[in-house]
Formats: structure tokens, sequence, C-alpha cells
């Protein structure tokens, strides 16, 4: 993989915040470790369900809207604030995601229960998209991901099927019955066939560089959980999944957003402590930055590619 020196890291993030494709104020926090450092970077082995798959993976599309598209860039107009992407293949600059030279795996999660598989679903809404928002209230999320094969020296991995979902501002998920998000989910495992919403959920294919882009909003909050969002990829056409995973984000940064912005405020002083603390045991947590109105987070994802 090729390395970047540490100034040019840093030349290039000014230069894309300069660009208008980066919101900066909070810390960063990334999910690979310093140059250095022994740590592996395994977390909580669950691998989920399996499953049969995460969309429609007949479509070539990794282009936000209609699937018969063959780009692979995931919005219009570059990587600020019109889209997660460009009207091409590979237009999210790889550079953005430049960290330390050591690559460890990604932490793995569980799927847990609101997980919906539109190849299962014949006429569904198609998945295959970037802007996940569907209309509902809350601060824009922007998440960029790059997909890395850690048995062959962190190479890209092109193709693969990113699918990621979260509850909305209010803490419910799309598709499901019985949610109450102030307790912990006790509902069917599968969705309710009559609910047909599928907001804040979808899939993207990585292009060449291993690369997707999702705009979305910032979750809430549900069950005393920690904010999170799951995710889980796989090759394009294969069933075995590459990873299962959650991401999660720090506490301060989800209390700023909480206490910031309108659709959280309402309920911001009553967010249990269990929903700011991110898991203790090494999660998946991307770079952050925060401005008013957006958050976009930056995460390298490793996986063990068999």
């Amino acid at each position: 993989m090729t390395r970047d020196r540490p100034g040019e890291v840093v030349d290039r993030w000014q230069i894309l915040v300069k660009l208008g494709a980066l919101a900066v104020t909070s810390p960063v926090i990334v999910s690979w470790g310093d140059e250095g450092s022994n740590d592996a970077g395994f977390g909580r082995g669950g691998t989920g369900r399996g499953g049969t798959g995460l969309g429609r993976a007949s479509t070539s599309s990794a282009g936000a809207g209609d699937a018969s598209t063959s780009s692979a860039g995931t919005g219009g107009g570059g990587v600020g604030a019109g889209g997660a992407g460009g009207g091409s293949a590979d237009a999210i600059d790889p550079s953005i995601f430049a960290n330390g030279a050591r690559c460890h795996l990604t932490a793995t999660d569980i799927e847990a229960p609101f997980f919906i598989d539109d190849s299962e679903i014949p006429n569904d809404i198609n998945l295959f998209r970037s802007d996940l928002r569907d209309g509902h209230r809350g601060c824009e999320l922007r998440l960029y991901l790059r997909l890395l094969d850690g048995r062959n020296d962190g190479e890209p991995i092109p193709d693969a099927e990113v699918y990621i979902w979260h509850c909305d501002a209010d803490g419910r998920y799309s598709g499901f019955n019985n949610q109450a998000p102030s307790a912990p989910y006790t509902g069917a495992f599968e969705r309710a066939p009559e609910h047909l919403d599928r907001f804040c959920r979808g899939v993207q294919l990585t292009d060449r560089n291993g690369i997707v882009g999702f705009t979305s909003i910032w979750p809430g909050w549900d069950g005393a959980r920690p904010i999170h969002v799951h995710l889980v990829a796989r090759i394009n056409g294969q069933t075995t999944r590459l990873i299962t995973t959650q991401l999660y984000f720090d506490a301060e940064l989800s209390r700023q957003v909480a206490r910031a912005e309108p659709a959280y405020a309402g309920s911001s002083t009553n967010i249990p402590a269990s929903s700011l603390n991110p898991p203790g045991d090494g999660p998946a947590m991307p770079r952050m930055q925060y401005s008013p109105g957006l958050v976009t987070g930056i995460l390298n994802i490793i996986v063990d590619r068999a």
C-alpha cells in the first residue's frame, strides 16, 4: 500500500477542506494504529447471521438513484455538499483516507435485529443508492468508507457491496414494528412485510480504490445502546461476507451534535450515558468532523479476506 508522508497527508486534508469537501471542527478519531503499535485491533467476534445477500447484486451501479446507471460514482458534483462523490468512477480522492503506516483489522460486531436483505424481497425498494435520507429530518451525515484487504498488504477491494443501516433521529429503524427507542428492542428479528419504508439504509459498490460514499442523517439513540451505524460487506455476487460490524462515535461529538442540531435538541438532555459512550473494546470508529448541519466520517475498513 502506498504510504504518504505526514506532511503530505495534512496538506491534502487542508486542500479538501478549502474545496468544501470536508467540514472540520471536532477531534480526529481513527481506527488505524499509530506506527509502531502492536495492537492487532481485533474486536468482538460476532459475524452476524450470515445471510444470502446484501442487496440486488445484479446491478453494476455504485451511483445514486437509478440502479441502471453504470457509473461508479456516488453522487453528483465532487466530494462536497452536492453529494458523496462525483459523476465518474473513483471520484472520491483516496488521499483523504491516509493515516498511520500500520493497518489493523477492523473490529467485527453482531448484525443485530434490523437487517433487511433487499435481494430476498421481490419488488422492494432498490437499496442500491448513496442518499439514504428519504426526507427524514436530522443533521446531514456523510460517510466515506474504504475497504482494504488485510491479507494483501492493505490493497483496496473493488466491486464489493457495502451495506449500511441505522436508526433515524427519533431512534427508529425502517421496516420494523414495535419499536420503543427508549427501551431495548424486543420485537421480531425479521422485517414487518407491511412496512415498506427503507430510510437510513442502502448499498454501494466500491470503486477501484475500494471506496464508497453515503449521505444520510446523524443517528438518534435507541434502547440505551451507543449511537451506531451497522455495516456489512461482501464481494458483489458472492454470499460470504467480508465483515459484519457496527461503527461507533466519540461521546463528545455525539453530545455536541445532539445539543446543537434541532432534530435532536428536544431530547438531548435525556440521552442515556450508555448511548453516548462507545464500547470500550476497540470498536470501529470513523475519523469524524462536525460543523453546524453536517457531520463527516472517514474510515478505512480492513478485513481478513480469506
